[in-house]
């Protein structure tokens, strides 16, 4: 049985193709779409960096407060000049006394090895006396560089014997 009866075999065989002028169009619509497109995913980067940025600037907070309740309240007096006082309380977050230890500690990761930056292109953490705070890209100040690709994490930092937290 032919499943094509009563109807012109000769028109089913014509080679069809799409002519020029509607190839033409879809390139047009495809580079309309994208023009509007691509300016608005530019904006997705820095967003997604700040929000990150918050984000680690809220758990270091939690882990201090955690470490305010379970021991003692950490204070040490805010220095603008250099970023050793967010070393040291980092440090001391990171801490666990091995012979006495406090449930919960340590309250930060062992392996983040924080860097010290002043570059105005980086996100900072700053000590402000009682917090940390975030710097922004494009403002002026000296703090503890965040970092977005998992480069300042490495082996557990080991402290020295002896090592005393600081803010007592």
């Amino acid at each position: 049985m032919n499943l094509f009866q009563g109807s012109d075999n000769n028109d089913f065989n014509k080679n069809t193709a799409f002519s020029i002028v509607e190839l033409l169009v879809v390139v047009a619509m495809i580079g309309i779409i994208t023009s509007i497109a691509i300016p608005q995913l530019g904006g997705v980067l820095p967003n997604s960096k700040d929000i990150l940025a918050a984000e680690f600037v809220e758990k270091i907070n939690r882990s201090l407060k955690k470490h305010n309740q379970s021991n003692y309240k950490i204070r040490y007096p805010q220095d603008d000049s250099i970023a050793g006082d967010e070393m040291l309380i980092v440090r001391t977050l990171q801490w666990r006394n091995h012979k006495s230890p406090t449930p919960g500690s340590p309250y930060l990761r062992q392996d983040w090895h924080p860097v010290v930056s002043s570059d105005k292109s980086d996100y900072r953490l700053k000590w402000n006396g009682s917090e940390f705070v975030l710097i922004s890209p494009s403002l002026k100040g000296i703090g503890i560089r965040l970092s977005f690709d998992g480069s300042d994490y490495g082996k557990n930092y080991q402290f020295d014997e002896g090592y005393e937290p600081i803010g007592k």
